[in-house]
Parts: structure tokens; sequence; C-alpha cells
């Protein structure tokens, strides 16, 4: 499911010429907090693990960023779900893999203590099937 789309200015390159990492990072994290709240009817969800943080290519100044998002599993006060970072060229609709990583976001209250997540049926499903949709676009792309 896509989840945002950015530009990436010449303001977020570092001394390599591409998109600092730890930048990469914490949109990707922005993007799990949106993702989570968008599945379900919680307030407040914490990142509590990151694994899996690959860069597969860099990312320059100008180039747009598209962030896709999979349900990897569902608690009952946490979620995982796998991002996946391409660059998207809209001129010829090309896509080019660069970074993908999988976050485990828990629900809490206001007192950050962990919460059963309420999902929001009908969002999860749409997440479920544009990944499907996706999955079989990738394929078919290979």
């Amino acid at each position: 499911m896509l989840i945002s789309r950015e530009m990436v200015l010449d303001q977020d390159i570092g001394l390599n010429a591409a998109l600092f990492g730890g930048d990469m990072m914490a949109r990707m994290d922005k993007v799990a907090g949106i993702a989570a709240s968008l599945l379900s009817r919680n307030r407040r969800f914490l990142t509590v693990k990151v694994s899996e943080l690959l860069f597969h290519s860099p990312v320059r100044a100008g180039e747009i960023i598209e962030f896709h998002i999979a349900i990897a599993r569902q608690g009952r006060t946490s979620l995982t779900l796998q991002i996946q970072v391409e660059v998207y060229d809209p001129r010829s609709d090309a896509r080019r893999d660069v970074t993908s990583g999988e976050f485990v976001m828990v629900a809490v209250d206001a007192e950050l203590r962990p919460e059963p997540i309420l999902w929001k049926p009908d969002m999860v499903r749409a997440a479920e099937e544009a990944h499907r949709a996706r999955s079989g676009f990738r394929a078919d792309r290979a």
C-alpha cells in the first residue's frame, strides 16, 4: 500500500552525493507511524524495533521516493510492517528499489502502556490487496 511520496532535496544530501542513511530511516519511521494509524483507530504508536534495514541503491537530489507498506504480522498490541522504498521516475513510470526494512509498532495509551489495537478491517484488507497486486506487478517487471 502506497503511504507517501517525497522529493529528495539538495539539503537532504550527504557527503557521498546521496541521501543520508539516517534521514531515510527517520522517513521510514514516520511512514510506519502513519501506516499504523491508518490501519487502526489507535491514536499513539511507538516504534519498538527496526530490523533488516537494507540500503539497495543510493538516492540522489531531485529524485521522488515512494514508501510502500505491507503488514507482516498482526498481534494484539503490535504490528510488524515491511516498508519498501523506491525511486519513482514519473516520466517513464520506472521504479528502482532503494531501501527496505521491517518496523515493529506497539499501540500505547496516554501513559505509554501497551493497549489492544483496534483494527480497521477495511484498511487492513486494502493493504493486503495492495500488497498482493504489487507483488504480482513486481514479478511481472522482473
